[in-house]
């Protein structure tokens, strides 16, 4: 049995080497980078390289993966018109008897035997047990009382289940699908896996933020000049029109963060989850993820572009910038086993003028006229504006301005 793994990547580095990692038994990988035509605009400037070219920074990754793992590791690289194009290419140029598609961020806990047992099946596809961690060790769920995990499509008998039809199977947004066929699958799931839809590094946040926003740009029915003037409008001047603020910037946000609109932050209990589930969890937060909730935190702005950081629960925040500009820090408290998450419930909003080095001082807490759940960290976007002959002089020199954070 010939087994193939399509991995969905752009710019997504954060969890790549661990999701890699465990497919070693594997015959090929094939990496299908590449951005959406619809978003090259918007995100050029903020990765800061020409995306009509391969990036040097993921061939370099993937080439020293494939010497390590000894398994060839296949990169594309395209620029494509949506999502759909992209899955029905990466599809398409696999050979295994047997494809999984994968997302950059999805650890499976899946080994060779598993599916050879699938292949020896009569099913054409096969889920795995979707969990769906934050950093903080807590637990995503739909709805308040659901389960805590979901089945999600992942592999296919390839002569059986074509490119076309595979996008029928997957979790998309903004992609047109037909009902998927529920005799196809295999019975039960074929294995558990861990989806890491967390605040990822400043860098990787600010990228799914403004793929997300230019996505719900498209998919709300704006022309696609709309699409390019009203998501750069926002990143250079933080202006929305006021009828796109529901529509699109609470939608784009808490998808590019990790914290979908409506879902429940909770704690798992000693029993809840699989043994091996638990365990692999535990292991990624202590060992692998970079952007614990913190105390004190530093890092660099790209002007223009919202950075997403997790603080411990405290008094007060102290805030610098190393240059003067208008500043805007969002607070959002995360609060356990509470209401649906939601961007607006008990977040406190704080602008400014920022000289350079001058320490800003404000009230961490966020008003909440009715707490409840403990608060756990506070979800913190900061925004920084400033002149345009500055951001100029930082786009040039590859330099961005800097920040710390305190809290009290």
């Amino acid at each position: 049995m010939l087994c193939s793994v399509v991995v969905q990547f752009f710019e997504d580095f954060d969890f790549i080497e661990e999701v890699l990692r465990q497919f070693s038994w594997v015959d090929e990988i094939l990496i299908n980078d590449g951005p959406f035509a619809y978003a090259v605009e918007l995100l050029g400037p903020v990765i800061g390289r020409d995306l009509g070219e391969p990036s040097r920074r993921a061939r370099d990754v993937f080439s020293r993966l494939s010497a390590e793992m000894g398994v060839p590791i296949h990169y594309f690289y395209h620029q494509f018109e949506d999502e759909r194009e992209k899955r029905l290419f990466g599809y398409g140029k696999a050979r295994g008897e047997v494809v999984l598609s994968v997302d950059a961020d999805e650890l499976l806990l899946l080994n060779r035997e598993m599916v050879e047992a699938f292949a020896a099946s009569s099913a054409l596809a096969a889920s795995f047990n979707c969990y769906n961690f934050t950093y903080l060790n807590l637990l995503l769920i739909s709805h308040p009382g659901a389960a805590l995990s979901s089945p999600k499509p992942f592999a296919f008998r390839r002569e059986a289940i074509s490119p076309e039809e595979h996008i029928n199977y997957l979790w998309l947004v903004g992609v047109e699908q037909q009902a998927a066929s529920a005799e196809h699958f295999l019975a039960g799931t074929l294995c558990d896996g861990i989806h890491l839809t967390t605040i990822r590094s400043s860098y990787g946040a600010s990228i799914k933020y403004g793929f997300y926003n230019c996505l719900y740009f498209k998919t709300a029915g704006k022309p696609l000049e709309g699409v390019y003037a009203e998501a750069l409008n926002f990143f250079r001047q933080s202006l929305y029109p006021i009828e796109l603020r529901t529509e699109v910037l609470a939608r784009a946000m808490p998808d590019a963060i990790g914290f979908p609109m409506g879902h429940v932050l909770h704690r798992p209990q000693p029993g809840e989850l699989p043994a091996a589930v638990a365990s692999r969890q535990e292991d990624l937060s202590r060992a692998f993820n970079r952007n614990r909730v913190k105390r004190r935190i530093s890092g660099s702005l790209l002007p223009s572009v919202p950075t997403y950081l997790l603080c411990e629960p405290g008094t007060d925040l102290q805030v610098a910038l190393s240059v003067s500009g208008s500043a805007r820090l969002k607070v959002v408290p995360l609060r356990l086993d509470a209401a649906p998450f939601s961007l607006e419930q008990g977040a406190a909003e704080h602008t400014w003028v920022g000289e350079a080095l001058t320490v800003k001082e404000l009230n961490l807490e966020a008003p909440d006229e009715e707490p409840s759940g403990d608060v756990v960290a506070y979800l913190l976007e900061l925004t920084l504006w400033i002149a345009p002959e500055e951001k100029e002089r930082f786009r040039a020199s590859s330099l961005a301005p800097t920040f710390s954070l305190s809290v009290s």
